[in-house]
């Protein structure tokens, strides 16, 4: 994760917080979404052996392949989204004493 993710002056704890609970982007945020969408797509891609995935013409490829890159973004995100929520109940869990 770059610095400036962390950089409490660029994005406050607080902001993170209410993003992790809602699910909503910042506007603050906004402008990255589709690029950081794109470079993990991507990368994706990559790992399931098409490196080149940017420059490839997706119509020409079978849907399995591009269903893969697809299921593996999603994978990856649920991943993601379930070890936030897990985060914030674990917060909530130690603030409230339970």
């Amino acid at each position: 994760m770059s610095g400036e993710l962390v950089n409490k002056e660029l994005i406050p704890v607080e902001l993170m917080k209410i993003t992790a609970s809602t699910g909503l982007i910042p506007k603050e945020l906004a402008p990255y979404v589709g690029p950081a969408i794109e470079e993990f797509k991507n990368e994706m891609a990559a790992e399931l052996g098409m490196p080149d995935y940017d420059r490839i013409d997706k119509g020409d490829l079978p849907s399995r392949q591009n269903g893969k890159v697809g299921g593996g973004m999603t994978k990856k995100m649920v991943s993601f989204a379930e070890a936030v929520l897990a985060w914030n109940y674990k917060n909530r869990q130690l603030l409230s004493g339970s």
